[in-house]
Formats: C-alpha cells, sequence, structure tokens
C-alpha cells in the first residue's frame, strides 16, 4: 500500500516547468500518419547530437483561443454562445546568444539563426520563398529517466506540434556595459498555422 500510495502522489504531483526540449523540423509532420514519429527521427537524430542548436530557456504562446460570438435563439431569453473562429498566440523562443549563433560569410552554423535570417531575407527583397518549418515541443519529468544506456535520456510525458511556423520577430536583450555577468538573451517570436497535442507515447 505504501509504494501505490508513493505512485499516486508522484502521479498528482505539478510537473516543474525547466525540463523541456524544442526540435525543429525539416519535413513536414503529419499527426494522422503512423509513420511520422520514424520519418522525423533524421532531424531529431541531428538536433540530438548538438543540443545546444535548440537550446531555449523558455517557451512563451503555446495557447488555443476559441472566438466565439451570440446568437438569439427562439424559446431562450438569453443570447447563446456560438463557436466563431480559433486562433493562436505567437510562440515566443528564449536562449542565450551563443558565438555559434552568429553567422559568417553568409553561413550560420546554427541551423535556427540561419532559418530566421533566410526568412528575414526573403521577406525583405522577395528573391526568395519563405519557408515554414513544424517545431515540436516535448515536456519531460526529472523523475522519468531511460534506465537503458540505449535510447533517449529521458522519455517525454506531453508533446506539442506547432505546424507551419516562420519567424515574425527577432531581437535581444538590452546591452548594458554595468552588468558584466549578465548574459545576452536572445528572443525569436513564431506566427504559425496550427499547435496540436501529440499523444505521448505514439498511439
Amino acid at each position: 500500500m505504501d509504494a501505490l500510495s508513493a505512485i499516486v502522489d508522484f502521479l498528482n504531483e505539478p510537473i516543474p516547468s525547466y525540463f523541456f526540449e524544442v526540435l525543429f523540423l525539416d519535413d513536414p509532420f503529419d499527426a494522422e500518419d503512423p509513420l511520422a514519429m520514424t520519418k522525423a527521427a533524421a532531424s531529431l537524430a541531428i538536433q540530438v547530437l548538438d543540443p545546444v542548436a535548440c537550446a531555449f530557456t523558455e517557451v512563451d504562446g503555446m495557447e488555443i483561443n476559441l472566438d466565439t460570438d451570440v446568437k438569439n435563439e427562439a424559446g431562450w431569453s438569453s443570447p447563446r454562445p456560438t463557436f466563431k473562429t480559433m486562433s493562436y498566440s505567437d510562440i515566443t523562443l528564449k536562449r542565450y546568444l551563443r558565438p555559434r549563433h552568429i553567422g559568417v560569410m553568409g553561413f550560420a552554423l546554427d541551423p535556427v539563426s540561419g532559418w530566421c535570417q533566410d526568412t528575414i531575407q526573403a521577406a525583405k527583397t522577395w528573391e526568395k520563398k519563405i519557408i515554414p518549418k513544424d517545431l515540436m515541443i516535448f515536456i519531460y519529468h526529472p523523475m522519468i529517466q531511460n534506465p537503458l544506456p540505449i535510447g533517449p535520456a529521458a522519455f517525454p510525458i506531453a508533446g506539442f506540434i506547432v505546424q507551419e511556423a516562420f519567424p515574425v520577430k527577432w531581437s535581444i536583450s538590452t546591452l548594458s556595459s554595468t552588468e558584466d555577468s549578465s548574459p545576452v538573451i536572445e528572443t525569436v517570436s513564431f506566427k504559425f498555422t496550427e499547435l496540436q497535442r501529440l499523444a505521448v507515447p505514439p498511439a
């Protein structure tokens, strides 16, 4: 009974917000495709080998808004709410600015920085097409680790897919000569077409 109570208590504990991962996919993700995770494995493997590339410190804006209207129906003395449209907030990612994020002679070691720069140039000159990407966001629990020496270090307990995202805002934190120990924070905001909750583990 003590072991069962401990498990129940653990399942009822809030999940800490600091253990998460953001991954960028090179190909569109189809949540209805049973092989979708397998097809995304190439993009995921590259980023697992290079975890600093997507080492974000903060994710904000993961919300879905159902916009409503009112309708007067016969037999009801008060207007009844009806769904009208669905809208999303911008997804905002923050990370420390690192030397690897700086492009040299048009080449960026960081794939996210390169993609953001290409999008800005495409929007400026219209000589290139803006290329959206799908983002995968996983939430982990520090107590749920993989005990095996192979495979991922941890298993996600929640996952989300952000479809057809592209950057619309880029900024860095305030520069100050009096704050020697404060790192520069890079902030990128994305528009996207849809946010979906993923089945974890995949069904």
